[in-house]
């Protein structure tokens, strides 16, 4: 009887399990710190953000592990649940220990796009990307869903798109949102018929204004401060003209690029977006199987890099997109039925303040030239061991030694990694710094940071000396290129939202801590798929039904 009765209870259970959802749509926000996912709640849209935040699980101390908060980094982990070291995603950019060239994450020069030309290095193709993501093994599990990536930045759709999906991207040629070769070899209808009449021409010679008044954004730094940086044409204040700089009477190139710089990315987004579903019919699969839709939100990223999270076009641009979002949540209900759909949010990395911003609140902030910095080595080990140039590049946040000159003169290697990182840890603005053999042979030290590092090393693809910058210090590729960046394994860049919708799969709430390789394993559970297989999250029960 015992017997009878637990049978009867676990087929009760199984009943009560919800069916995959018809569609799940995946979201990203380019650089978005989770203290902007919370700040500006009460100027929310009640079907927009507040949709995950009232009636979804979010967790407030998610946290990405890895040291390297790239957006090409964070858009490899996010649908794969794997970390750097394992998909091979180092960084936006790396150099090849063979050719001593700059490999760019998503370039494969053996694929172009449609319809138009492919810049050097240009992102085609995941083929660096080492492992799976969810929407491959959706696909892999029944051969029938659809599985779509679409993002401003061709490294953030390819990286959500894993290996058997198709990846559009945004032009700054045309306008367009692209693929290339290695996903399809012509363009469907639907997006022939999109852009017929170039919809992406329409705000050209419009104007980014403030979408609330004055007071609303008192929370918020005021505009034209001396640290930001007059981009794209655009201004350092409002209102921010849209034409590309003013070199043309029509769009062009210029405008295009702009456009993805201002709220008006967005809104091109959705309306893309918007064709896609419609034009795959999304979610109303006819043979029943879930389909994945993926999407990178670009504008936020570029408008922290040109002012700063701590400002008012930060924070308007937040509020417009929370308004796209509620259009898009009501297309979506009106077409496959929200109670149909899994819907998630997350950021590929968070931002720091403007390090100007922050010294003026008496931090210790500053910003680091990585070429001035490689002169200073160089001349340190040159006073050492004899003029040469024993670090002959940079790529964030990596320095590349010339192993085969140290051979040649016989000089130790593992001397002059030591020189090279006593040297740099004096260095104004830096924490700490790793060697080569240091991480080769597992002689980290036991601290997180340490932790965060090897997460995001990869032996076979990464630099030989791993610099990590202190808090609320700049460290890029130009100091002064953009006011504000991201990229290090501090809180603010590290601590990006990660939020479910779904009443059939979800129990509501706000929860403590999470890890973002969680999302995705969470999501291949629901899905009943098997984990992508280089996936180290976990399923985070206690927020499911």
């Amino acid at each position: 009887m015992a017997l009878i009765a637990a049978a009867g209870k676990a087929a009760t259970a199984a009943e009560a399990v919800a069916p995959p959802p018809k569609l799940v749509l995946f979201m990203a926000i380019d650089g978005f710190p989770q203290e902007q996912f919370v700040k500006y709640y009460d100027q929310l849209a009640d079907g927009g953000l507040k949709l995950l935040l009232d009636k979804g699980a979010w967790y407030g101390n998610n946290h990405y592990s890895h040291a390297t908060t790239y957006t090409g980094v964070g858009h490899a982990t996010l649908l794969s649940c794997a970390h750097p070291y394992k998909h091979g995603v180092i960084g936006n950019d790396w150099i090849d220990k063979q050719t001593k060239k700059r490999v760019y994450s998503t370039e494969d020069p053996r694929h172009k796009y449609l319809d138009e030309e492919t810049p050097d290095h240009a992102g085609t193709s995941p083929f660096n990307i080492k492992v799976t993501t969810v929407g491959d093994e959706l696909i892999y599990a029944n051969g029938k869903s659809k599985v779509i990536a679409i993002a401003g930045k061709d490294r953030s759709s390819i990286g959500l798109a894993g290996q058997f999906s198709v990846a559009y991207l945004h032009s700054t040629t045309t306008g367009r949102f692209i693929t290339s070769d290695y996903y399809m070899a012509a363009y469907p209808e639907w997006w022939t018929a999109f852009y017929a009449n170039k919809p992406q021409d329409k705000f050209f010679g419009q104007t980014w204004t403030l979408s609330m008044p004055d007071e609303a954004y008192a929370r918020s730094v005021p505009d034209n401060q001396p640290w930001s940086t007059n981009y794209k044409g655009l201004g350092v204040k409002f209102p921010h003209p849209i034409d590309g700089g003013g070199a043309s009477d029509k769009p062009g190139k210029g405008y295009y690029d702009a456009t993805m710089w201002t709220p008006f990315g967005d809104l091109l987004m959705l309306d893309f977006v918007k064709a896609a579903i419609d034009g795959e019919n999304l979610g109303r699969n006819p043979s029943g199987a879930p389909d994945l839709l993926a999407l990178s939100w670009t504008s936020h990223d570029y408008v922290n890099h040109l002012f700063g999270p701590e400002s008012r076009q930060s924070h308007d641009q937040t509020v417009r997109l929370d308004r796209v979002f509620a259009d898009l949540f009501k297309f979506i209900d009106e077409r496959v039925g929200l109670d149909n759909v899994l819907i998630t949010l997350s950021a590929d990395h968070g931002f720091m303040n403007i390090p100007e911003y922050s010294s003026s609140r008496r931090l210790d902030a500053g910003r680091i030239d990585p070429e001035a910095m490689i002169n200073d080595v160089n001349a340190a080990l040159s006073k050492q061991y004899g003029d040469g140039k024993y670090v002959t590049t940079w790529w964030n946040p990596n320095l590349y030694v010339d192993y085969a000159m140290l051979a040649e003169r016989k000089l130790d290697k593992v001397e002059v990694e030591e020189a090279i990182a006593s040297f740099l840890r004096e260095y104004p603005g830096v924490e700490a710094v790793f060697t080569r053999t240091q991480l080769e042979r597992g002689q980290m030290p036991a601290t997180r940071l340490a932790k965060q590092v090897t997460l995001a090393w990869h032996q076979k693809i990464s630099g030989d000396i791993v610099i990590m910058n202190k808090p609320n210090w700049y460290l890029f590729a130009k100091p002064k290129g953009y006011a504000s960046t991201h990229g290090s394994p501090w809180a603010y860049d590290t601590n990006v939202p990660l939020a479910m919708y779904g009443p059939a799969w979800i129990a509501p709430g706000k929860y403590g801590d999470s890890e973002t390789v969680d999302l995705a394993r969470t999501v291949a559970h629901i899905l009943n798929v098997r984990p992508p297989n280089g996936c180290e999250g976990s399923v985070l029960t206690e927020m499911l039904r």
